[in-house]
């Protein structure tokens, strides 16, 4: 293999970071095939690129000027400088369930915490090195794929419960709640899709890595666009320009014409590619179908609006109109963690980090409908702890989702968004009445004096609540969770999930990662069983911890 290839299969190199890029680009075209509900075409019918040239020529242009070298480059870009933001997170602790019996949070699919993770320790990076607000526990359990149960009857998700005795804390119980949609295509998917891809081409794009790789894999996208699909691109750097709108999916030398004249220079004005992006999809509408904005960015917005708060406020604003916002983040060195998840999370979609071409394929291409087709909008679950049971109980993660609990069944408050095929997880650490954890506890005095009466053989209550997309009325589902869901052999899910949480508190130095180690991780994993996963988890506690 020569060092060209192996720099491109090496998930870590920035080569194969922007290969990723493309090629999540190019999956997105899938959406002819995929989300109507037909089988994906195969990767071999990617065009060369004398297949493009003459498809170019067909349309009745002339050829773009360049010829391409092919996908490889002789060094991967690598900065010498790190200015890398991520959001400031405060780890939640035990809380008493006398006192607080409810903990909301808004669902979250996003996996670029994980993905990014990986990129930093393939790198080199040590867990002291590691910023804490880069360690998402949510996003890493969301990264891995698990057994969950399917709906039933008119439900759109499906629920799974596992229960077993902490790895961690002798005290604890390790309780993780499933939440997974079906796969299948939507109507949503079936009228068409209206896409436009935002790609940042400022000075920092401009790299054989990054804006050259994204030229010469273009042909991937195009390879699978249906004819009812409209792609429109919009690029921005120091201002904003539409280079394609509208484009029928079945026109690919016009799409590769687009692309191949783009150029990276000057600063970054995300303001401007935001709106104008924001008006092309607003022109190009489709009425009930999919009507989504995909941003390709490494996140360094230095002209325009460049705070999280206004970032924050104008995508707040745009969700009104019912165009979706997905952001995948790639890059190194500048990359602004902190923005890029703004955008995604105010803007209804989700948020993935490319850090090599397995992993576009993956967010694009394996899991494309459950990240760009919408399903159910302002997903929320709530858990009841019932306190005649339960002493306490800690909310692993999602600190920048929790909600108000007054908020649950407010309709007016933005939540998560869920797609087709799509999973996500919500983990508790819980100490029963008896154990020895200790609880801080405010002595009330008109407090649940007959906090017995409630029953006494269940130890909480779920509940996911959300808007199905088809405009029907806001739906509940609960699940009851017990002493009779304890298990000294979890199975498989649970020990995966176990490591996982384990390694993530280990990264960002976790107060309540009691006897958590390398090791233990390891056993887990072990435990988990020998499966693909399992294996790349363990690769990582090993550059992390081994």
């Amino acid at each position: 293999m020569s060092k060209q290839l192996q720099g491109l299969v090496r998930p870590v190199a920035s080569a194969a970071i922007t290969v990723s890029l493309v090629s999540a680009l190019a999956a997105c075209g899938l959406l002819g095939r995929e989300l109507a509900g037909a089988p994906e075409g195969p990767r071999a019918d990617i065009k060369s690129e004398q297949q493009v040239e003459s498809m170019a020529v067909a349309d009745g242009d002339a050829c773009y000027e360049e010829v391409a070298n092919g996908l490889m480059v002789d060094e991967p870009y690598a900065p010498d400088f790190n200015t890398e933001e991520y959001a400031a997170l405060k780890e939640q602790g035990f809380v008493s369930a006398a006192t607080r019996p409810l903990s909301t949070v808004s669902a979250d699919v996003d996996t670029a915490s994980y993905a990014n993770l990986r990129r930093m320790l393939r790198d080199g990076w040590t867990a002291e090195e590691i910023d804490t607000g880069a360690v998402r526990i949510e996003e890493m359990l969301n990264y891995f794929a698990y057994d969950y149960a399917t709906p039933r009857g008119d439900d759109l998700f499906g629920v799974t419960v596992h229960v077993g005795d902490c790895p961690w804390n002798d005290q604890t119980k390790l309780v993780t709640l499933g939440f997974a949609t079906a796969p299948e295509a939507t109507a949503v998917a079936e009228k068409g899709s209206n896409l436009v891809f935002l790609v940042d081409v400022s000075g920092s794009m401009d790299s054989p890595d990054k804006l050259g790789l994204l030229k010469d894999a273009f042909g991937e996208l195009v390879s699978h666009l249906g004819k009812n699909d409209r792609v429109s691109i919009v690029t921005y750097a120091g201002g904003e320009e539409v280079v394609l709108e509208g484009a029928r999916g079945d026109q690919e030398g016009k799409i590769m014409r687009a692309i191949r004249r783009l150029r990276a220079e000057g600063s970054t004005n995300g303001e401007a590619g935001l709106q104008k992006a924001y008006e092309v999809a607003r022109r190009n509408y489709i009425e009930g179908g999919v009507n989504r904005i995909v941003m390709a960015s490494d996140g360094d917005l230095n002209v325009g609006m460049t705070s999280e708060s206004d970032l924050h406020d104008y995508v707040d604003q745009q969700r009104e109109t019912g165009v979706y916002l997905s952001v995948l983040g790639f890059g190194s060195g500048n990359y602004k963690d902190n923005k890029m998840e703004t955008l995604a999370d105010h803007g209804n979609g989700s948020y993935h980090y490319i850090d090599c071409v397995e992993e576009a394929e993956r967010v694009l291409g394996e899991r494309l409908t459950a990240n760009l087709v919408p399903l159910a909008d302002d997903v929320k679950v709530q858990v009841e702890f019932n306190p005649a049971t339960v002493k306490g109980y800690r909310l692993i993660g999602y600190e920048n989702r929790a909600m108000a609990d007054e908020d649950f069944r407010n309709d007016e408050k933005d939540a998560g968004d869920v797609g087709p095929g799509a999973q996500f997880t919500v983990a508790y650490e819980v100490a029963l009445v008896g154990s020895g954890q200790e609880i801080g506890q405010t002595e009330l005095k008109y407090g649940q004096d007959d906090a017995s009466a409630s029953q006494g053989d269940e130890w909480l209550t779920a509940t996911v609540r959300y808007q199905p997309v088809d405009g029907t009325d806001v739906r509940e589902q609960t699940q009851v969770v017990g002493a009779g869901d304890l298990r000294r052999n979890p199975g498989s899910d649970w020990h995966m999930q176990a490591a996982v949480i384990e390694l993530g508190m280990l990264l960002r130095g976790s107060d309540y990662a009691g006897t958590a180690d390398y090791d233990a991780i390891r056993e887990l994993l072990e435990q988990a069983g020998p499966t693909a996963q399992a294996d790349e988890l363990a690769e990582l506690a090993d550059l992390a911890l081994g």
